[in-house]
């Protein structure tokens, strides 16, 4: 089985444009809480995943 290219520089510039756009004119304030935000829903999301594997392997 032949694994998919991954194209992680185009990947990270998408991001990071999308967040540029998103982010564009918001306060340093605005921005921090944005960051914030994205990463408690990451690490909710990594908490539930982990859930999910135990419940599958036990």
């Amino acid at each position: 089985m032949k694994a998919p290219k991954l194209r992680a520089v185009a990947m990270v510039r998408r991001i990071r444009d999308r967040q540029a756009r998103q982010l564009a004119g918001k306060t340093d304030a605005e921005i921090i809480a944005f960051y914030r935000a994205a990463g408690e829903a990451a690490t909710e999301e990594l908490h539930h995943r982990a859930k999910t594997r135990r419940r599958k392997a036990g």
